[in-house]
């Protein structure tokens, strides 16, 4: 975490950034580190494995947690007891629609894991359309007061762009202010009208990313991995050992400036000698192969215990393990998760804490505009992407409606089909008001017939 005062804050906004600049630039050289270690490549066109035999757990660490934390965005859920509730829920709703809710928070949480932060930047389109988009967190660092608890004041940008000469630029965002320095000169203001600094923000509190525990067991892995490999190839390229066998060629000679060098007569009978399909030796001669002596199975035991320990300082589950693919309930896939849930417990308050903010945000713009909207009223619930025993949960939904405790919402929910509640109960309405109608007609022509007859 980046502190400052707003009055050092406000003198490196008009003169003399340098000094943000030397707080900013050690935080974005680790993040940058963390994301070449997440990748294992400086470039988007190298190859992951281009520079040695590696086992990529950070990228396969990242991916099923982001799986498991963004598979499913956000659900967002407004006080019910407020008269503004339908009017809220309907704002929120397309907001979210689009800005395509379900993307920016995979991108968010992805940012999150391989560099322990992330960011978001809300803005109005010239549509009047509010959206709000990551920065990249390489890039990226939020400043925050004094303050107990510290309020976010600034966030501060800087990048280079491709083909510019000037040198980096950077960017500052206060709750009044976008500014721009580039080679020591302000080139850009803008004034803000947000009332608030339009960004939010998560950072893990430590700086640790989710793998970073990991990477001493993670590189030992890979050095017994390339040792075996090294012994396996040493075997491949074994030498022949001859006993009692004599090579007519000596293995060097002597050339005409007098210089001790291979001897090629020699090079050329050993090649005959490898190809050769019989040879003979004498009574007490020998032929073999000279091999290194490789115990597999202990090596394959250390290597277990390694993937067992970055399993365990990491919280992600190993896939292969076959305790993992026999847990056929949900108890079983409980105790599994249960590391990876912890991890994502604390994702979660930081993640929900930066979305109220997005929320306070936004729904201050929209007060600006007429509206009075709390976003206290707002309450964030974020999901698993869980496997589930489908039936289940729509039994276990059935009984949740039956019982009469439960809202029609919540119980949609818990049957993990793939619909949004709010819409399927404005379906469900719509129907009953058609089938409704259709009894009407019914029941006025059954009375025209009666008449009639």
């Amino acid at each position: 975490m980046i502190q400052l005062s707003k009055e050092i804050l406000a003198r490196y906004c008009t003169a003399h950034p340098e000094g943000l600049l030397s707080l900013i630039r050690p935080v974005l050289v680790h993040r940058q580190k963390l994301y070449e270690r997440y990748c294992r490549k400086k470039t988007p066109y190298e190859l992951m494995n281009g520079t040695g035999k590696i086992e990529p757990f950070e990228y396969y660490i990242v991916k099923m947690a982001q799986g498991y934390l963004a598979g499913k965005a956000p659900s967002y859920r407004v006080n019910g007891k407020k008269k503004y509730t339908k009017a809220f829920t309907d704002t929120i709703e397309r907001i979210r629609r689009y800005n395509d809710d379900g993307a920016t928070f995979s991108d968010l949480m992805h940012d999150y894991l391989t560099t322990a932060a992330a960011y978001l930047y809300t803005y109005e389109n010239e549509d009047n359309e509010i959206v709000y988009t990551r920065f990249d967190p390489r890039q990226t660092a939020a400043i925050f007061d004094y303050s107990v608890p510290a309020n976010l004041i600034a966030v501060a940008r800087v990048w280079t762009e491709d083909g510019d000469t000037n040198g980096e630029i950077l960017e500052i965002i206060t709750g009044t202010e976008r500014v721009r320095w580039q080679n020591g000169k302000r080139t850009v203001e803008e004034e803000l009208h947000w009332g608030d600094v339009p960004c939010a923000a998560a950072e893990e509190p430590d700086g640790i990313a989710i793998f970073e525990p990991a990477l001493s067991s993670i590189g030992t892995y890979e050095q017994m991995v390339t040792n075996l490999a090294s012994m396996t190839q040493y075997n491949d390229n074994a030498k022949l050992l001859l006993v009692g066998y004599t090579i007519p060629e000596d293995a060097y000679t002597v050339d005409e400036n007098g210089q001790t060098v291979a001897n090629p007569k020699r090079t050329e009978y050993e090649t005959k000698l490898y190809k050769a399909k019989v040879l003979e030796v004498g009574p007490d001669g020998d032929i073999r192969w000279l091999l290194k002596d490789v115990d597999y199975s202990g090596m394959l035991d250390v290597l277990k215990q390694r993937h067992e320990n970055i399993t365990m300082l990491t919280g992600v589950p190993n896939m292969t393990d076959e305790a993992f693919s026999s847990a056929d309930n949900a108890s079983a896939l409980g105790y599994k998760l249960y590391a990876l849930d912890q991890y994502s417990s604390c994702a979660d308050r930081l993640f929900r804490k930066m979305y109220l903010r997005l929320w306070e945000i936004i729904v201050n713009r929209l007060n600006l505009r007429g509206a009075s909207f709390d976003f206290r009223d707002i309450d964030v619930i974020m999901q698993r992407n869980l496997p589930t025993d489908r039936d289940k949960s729509i039994d276990r939904a059935v009984k949740m409606k039956n019982s009469g405790l439960f809202a029609d919402e919540t119980c949609v929910a818990e049957s993990q089909v793939e619909v949004d509640p709010a819409d399927e109960r404005k379906k469900l309405e719509e129907q009953e008001a058609a089938e409704y109608e259709r009894m009407k007609a019914r029941s006025a022509e059954a009375v025209t017939d009666d008449d009639g007859a």
